[in-house]
């Protein structure tokens, strides 16, 4: 049933072993949900990884492994246990893993790693600067040292394959983690066997391999997490468009692929990006699909091994013409295999429009770098379906869903899996909210898929849906629900100011949504997410000449946390396109000639515009609940009625709503 998939669903032979298909899960991290306090799979864990062999994952990469014992142990505190600390546990919960993912025709490798040096304060190859403060070195190890973890990494390769594991993946100079440090130049300033030449620095990573081969025997496989290219520019230096390289260039790269390849690499499973340029580890809305496919072809082109490539590659159209032309072998999905992980039995049964869209909006990294939980927009279950899913309701009621933003639609969506009767009511004459908006950027057709995705599951589960219906009190009253969950959403605020009604004087939603239009020279007031998306696009797709004006110090600095990845492309985007960026000023009145803002000091200064455009933020909107509550209705308020937040906020509301109705 693959017909017009049939590359992707092509069996591939790495090493001994046979993968049924050219579909990988990529390592993830949610140590919280994955693990026991003993470093085994908890039962969260071990449906979360049986779920994507049961979706179709022809192979599926763990989380890293830290193989260090002794030696610069990794994140003492939040990391996990090492698999070797407490075998017995561990093992016995990887059985059950092993043997339900093989049922399903899967394999699975353990990642395993040196740990992240620099990036996470461990000591390095060389003294250099720390990731989170520059202004401190990090330690050197030793040669003994360096050999301590060469030994740890063959014996944690051994026990992974006593526990059924099918092979290892090196983590790997990826991220710019050790053993990313170790091979470039640009860190490595070691004069000893460990230093110099690129023999030199990849002496280490021979060493490995060499040792886990020994350990394993040659048919056990080995996987390679590799970065193909850096794009750095200096140590939390980043280069947008890969110029300046100070990192890895894909000439080196390929010349370490061929090294790897000789050396008995069985696979390699590359990417690009490093801590410094962490946008393109996980490339964010602003990247385009497929961003690594032409380096990874270049490299493929010089080794015999599989290539797997990763980098925003759930496009099933893209990547099976990636492989048909020979540019990869196979394609690696962790955002895309978290939101979906059903994903390629959807693309296998010719179901594409079914699979659940990642927005890109790297939330799931950010969160898990900071606490060790991830948490999806677009799913708000991800990685945690077995403690928080979706099950039948003991009680069947008759649910009132106010709203059709991504809010209501959620709650719509999940309530009638539990098993109750939903009616959904929205005011205008279609569904999504502030995602018709969000997505109407040319970089957001993630968002624009998840409203279209919404629209075709509440379809596809028969829920009533009543377009151009607003409600008020007594109008639900009427429908005597059961229970009304309120999902009214927020509006966008707009100050009091002079010229507040200037015909120059527009929304950031008009603008979006192409009612308004805006000349050459464009006044944004609003330095939050969506005042620097609208900045950016103007300038970048339309060409507009923009001026960003925002209250506080610096963009981008109050309401939720903008994603690492989101935040530094999207500067260096608005610096690329030449946005005036004016900060620490308000907007004081609309006139003829444009933009009247105040600084701190209270100077006026006026910026001729064609368009002022308010993206200032959002007001939650006038509810009911009081009056439904005083005539005894069960209701509950979800998303921006909240409180204001994002797509994250707004579906996790809806989500814990609806599913314990």
């Amino acid at each position: 049933m693959a017909g017009k998939y049939e590359h992707l669903f092509t069996p591939l032979q790495v090493g001994k072993i046979t993968l049924k298909n050219r579909y990988a899960v990529g390592a993830m991290g949610g140590r919280h949900f994955i693990y026991t306090d003993k470093g085994a799979y908890s039962r969260n864990g071990i449906e979360y990884w049986v779920e994507r062999a049961k979706g179709g994952f022809g192979l599926i990469m763990t989380g890293s492994n830290v193989a260090n014992l002794t030696v610069d142990p990794f994140d003492k505190v939040n990391g996990n246990p090492n698999p070797l600390m407490y075998q017995s546990y561990f093992s016995a919960a990887a059985k059950e893993v092993l043997d339900r993912v093989h049922y399903y025709g899967g394999k699975m490798f353990m990642q395993v790693s040196m740990g992240p040096g620099r990036m996470r304060d461990g000591k390095s190859c060389s003294p250099i600067p720390k990731f989170k403060d520059p202004s401190k070195l990090t330690e050197e190890l030793t040669k003994e040292e360096i050999a301590e973890k060469v030994a740890d990494m063959a014996k944690l390769s051994a026990f992974a394959k006593k526990c059924g594991y099918d092979g290892v993946e090196i983590h790997g100079m990826h991220w710019g983690y050790l053993l990313d440090q170790f091979a470039m130049a640009y860190t490595n300033h070691r004069t000893d066997e460990y230093g110099g030449d690129l023999e030199g620095r990849l002496r280490i990573h021979k060493e490995i391999i060499r040792a886990i081969k020994d350990a394993c025997g040659e048919d056990f496989p080995i996987s390679f997490r590799m970065c193909i290219k850096a794009y750095m520019g200096g140590y939390n230096v980043r280069t947008l468009d890969g110029s300046n390289e100070v990192g890895r260039t894909i000439e080196e790269a390929i010349e370490i692929a061929k090294k790897f390849e000789e050396w008995g690499v069985d696979m390699l499973n590359v990417n690009t990006g490093t801590y410094d340029t962490f946008y393109y580890c996980v490339g964010p809305y602003y990247m385009p699909k497929g961003y690594n496919i032409e380096l990874a072809g270049q490299l493929k082109a010089a080794v015999n091994i599989p290539v797997f490539l990763a980098g925003k590659m759930d496009d099933p159209d893209m990547c099976e013409k990636a492989v048909a032309e020979g540019k990869i072998d196979g394609v690696t999905l962790a955002r895309a295999s978290l939101v979906d992980p059903e994903y390629p039995n959807k693309v296998f049964r010719g179901q594409v429009e079914r699979i659940r869209p990642c927005i890109a909006c790297t939330n799931c990294i950010e969160s898990n770098l900071a606490t060790g939980y991830v948490m999806c927009s677009a799913d708000p279950a991800a990685m945690h379906h077995c403690n928080n899913g979706i099950h039948p309701a003991q009680e069947k009621k008759n649910v009132l869903v106010v709203g059709g933003g991504v809010t209501g639609m959620e709650a719509a969506r999940t309530a009638k899996l539990c098993g109750h009767a939903v009616e959904l009511y929205e005011a205008e004459n279609v569904l999504g909210g502030h995602l018709l908006e969000a997505g109407a950027h040319p970089f957001k057709q993630g968002i624009a898929d998840l409203r279209k995705w919404y629209e075709n599951e509440l379809n596809r589960l028969n829920v009533p849906v009543h377009l151009g219906a607003p409600l008020d009190a007594e109008g639900i009253k009427k429908l005597n629900p059961d229970v009304v969950i309120l999902a009214v959403g927020s509006d966008h605020f707009i100050p009091r100011i002079e010229g507040v009604d200037h015909e120059k004087c527009v929304s950031c939603k008009d603008v979006l949504l192409k009612t308004k239009t805006v000349g050459d020279n464009v006044v944004i007031v609003g330095g939050g997410l969506t005042g620097c998306e609208l900045a950016y696009d103007l300038a970048a797709v339309e060409g507009k000449k923009v001026t960003l004006v925002e209250g506080l110090d610096d963009i981008m600095s109050s309401g939720p946390v903008v994603p690492m990845a989101v935040n530094t492309m999207l500067r260096d985007l608005l610096d690329r396109f030449g946005v005036n960026i004016r900060t620490g000023r308000m907007i004081a009145a609309v006139n003829d000639e444009g933009a009247v803002i105040k600084d701190k000091a209270g100077n006026l200064e006026t910026i001729p515009a064609d368009q002022v455009v308010m993206a200032i933020g959002l007001r939650p909107k006038k509810d009911m609940i009081d009056e439904l509550r005083e005539a005894g209705i069960e209701v509950y308020k979800a998303g921006d009625g909240a409180r204001v937040g994002n797509i994250r906020s707004c579906t996790a509301t809806a989500y814990e709503v609806a599913r314990n109705l």
